[in-house]
């Protein structure tokens, strides 16, 4: 468990093609060639729904460190917040498209249950596009969907007893 003050979750896209199987292990070297200590995602979801983590021995960010997913909202919200990015995002010619997987979202949703049980002090969630405008940094389509919709037509129907989280 970590020592962090953790009270956001936010969700990413890899922002790759739909027959880019790629895995934790390809964002760690990209992270790396930007510099940063290695993949910035607490948790990876792959195409065929299989949740990545630190804690199953894969390239992700060990939950007790801050990841490197919205730093671009400003300072101090890696330090706050979980980041989890599915794999996928975008159409042949580089827009946002909706393309993930049934099998992504029901791991999707699964893994944000998780850790809402693992982690009470969250109080919001939402797509990463959704802290850009909340903090007023660059555009960005990430995570090409609508969290809030998905939210409202999955999670609360399933998990009712997060009905006191706040969607971005």
């Amino acid at each position: 468990m970590t020592t962090r003050h953790v009270d956001h979750l936010i969700i990413h896209c890899s922002a790759t093609r739909a027959d880019q199987n790629i895995t934790a292990t390809d964002i760690d070297k990209w992270h790396r060639l930007k510099g940063w200590w290695g993949c910035g995602y607490h948790y990876v979801i792959t195409r065929d729904g299989t949740i990545q983590s630190h804690e199953n021995g894969d390239r992700c960010r060990p939950l007790d460190r801050a990841g490197a997913h919205v730093g671009d909202c400003g300072p101090g919200w890696n330090a706050r917040s979980i980041g989890v990015c599915l794999i996928g995002g975008i159409d042949k010619d580089g827009r946002a498209e909706t393309n993930f997987t049934d099998a992504q979202m029901n791991s999707l949703a699964e893994l944000v249950s998780s850790i809402l049980d693992r982690f009470p002090t969250i109080k919001y969630v939402g797509g990463h596009r959704n802290l850009i405008r909340r903090t007023g940094a660059p555009p960005k389509d990430c995570p090409s969907f609508d969290v809030r919709k998905w939210w409202m037509e999955n999670m609360l129907k399933d998990f009712p007893q997060y009905s006191y989280v706040q969607i971005l």
